[in-house]
């Protein structure tokens, strides 16, 4: 038997008969009391084994067995941020006591005035966790229906038009402006670039390649380069031994800096994030009907989910179909303005013919393509 003191409050470490490793505080400062917890938690794991009943987990056991598991996640910090916080409110508490109401009301009330999209990154954590514990550790029956606050299928989508951008990469110095312009140029998150080594470019074949695990989704991703990319590596070579994007020497740090939102302010371009570099691009070149599969490949987009948000940029591909449309009384390349005050139904059109006593119809024009067959 393991019991120690730890804050004031006494602690018991003991092995569970499935060879599970138990830690829970006693909520005491008594040692008598302690020990008797201790024997009761045993008495119980016991009993729960010869029932082949799963034993009652604590939230900070989930907790620090998530964390343990998940040391490899690029979002690690925020995993271990959002974790402090819900502990500070579910310590002690087995995941049988966590419901949806209470994680609504703890959010609701703690995050008022934060966004929807705040709120649902919190609640996807706990819901992960809880998801893990029923599928993985089998330490849960059931996962708690935990409340989804922004408004499902609304996907945010910002971008800048063309003489936006221009004027706010005037207002930038020039170490971020070449910065933001290889952002349009190539679509590559903020990370990516501020990374980006002069081993990972080739000029002469005009790509940059990250590497496995260097992209959000873990894939290597080859990066074509167009003239404006060129221009600014062009510019960037000689700077740096090791990075291309650098500031006194050094490799810049952060492009999200009091000068960019500066900027942003001074063009009066409002609810942009830097992120929303990589959506103009996208919508640059959907506007430009480069097809999504494409996109989806630039992008190093795994789902194609994530590309339709900007299918809508781009109809042109549509607009043979939309030709297509025939309505009734009017000819489907002139569209006359038909007189309907005599009848309901559309006069018949004479052919050329009809005058020199021939009653033939005049041949329908069809569209194939969008384009005149009879032309």
């Amino acid at each position: 038997m393991a019991l120690w003191k730890r804050a004031g409050k006494y602690y018991v470490k003991l092995t569970a008969p499935d060879g599970t490793l138990i830690r829970r505080s006693t909520g005491t400062t008594d040692r008598l009391k302690a020990l008797e917890f201790h024997d009761k938690l045993k008495a119980e794991l016991w009993d729960l084994a010869r029932l082949k009943q799963k034993p009652k987990r604590t939230w900070d056991e989930a907790a620090l067995r998530w964390l343990k598991e998940k040391a490899h996640k690029k979002s690690y910090r925020d995993d271990v941020s959002r974790i402090r916080w819900f502990t500070r409110h579910l310590r002690g508490k087995t995941l049988d006591q966590v419901s949806r109401d209470m994680i609504d009301r703890l959010i609701s009330r703690h995050f008022a005035r934060k966004s929807d999209r705040t709120k649902d990154l919190y609640v996807a954590l706990i819901r992960a966790i809880f998801r893990k514990a029923m599928r993985e550790w089998e330490w849960i029956a059931h996962v708690p229906a935990f409340k989804t606050y922004a408004r499902s299928g609304r996907v945010r989508v910002r971008f800048l038009t063309h003489d936006q951008a221009a004027e706010l990469m005037g207002r930038l110095p020039e170490h971020q402006r070449e910065v933001v312009l290889f952002a349009l140029s190539t679509g590559l998150r903020q990370g990516n670039i501020l990374h980006l080594r002069w081993d990972q470019v080739d000029m002469t074949r005009r790509i940059v390649t990250i590497g496995y695990g260097e992209t959000k989704n873990g894939e290597a991703l080859g990066v074509p380069l167009n003239e404006a990319a060129l221009g600014v590596l062009r510019r960037q070579k000689g700077k740096h031994p090791v990075h291309v994007f650098t500031f006194r020497g050094k490799r810049l740090a952060n492009a999200n800096t009091r000068t960019w939102r500066g900027a942003l302010k001074a063009c009066g371009i409002e609810d942009f994030r830097w992120h929303d570099l990589r959506h103009t691009w996208a919508t640059w070149l959907r506007q430009n009907d480069v097809p999504t599969w494409v996109l989806q490949e630039l992008g190093g987009w795994k789902s194609e989910s994530m590309v339709r948000r900007y299918a809508h940029m781009s109809v042109k591909h549509l607009q043979p179909y939309a030709d297509q449309l025939i309505l009734p009384g009017t000819d489907p390349l002139i569209n006359p303005v038909t007189d309907t005050k005599k009848s309901n139904c559309p006069e018949k059109l004479e052919s050329p013919g009809h005058k020199n006593g021939h009653s033939e119809s005049r041949p329908r024009l069809k569209l194939v393509a969008g384009l005149d067959v009879n032309s």
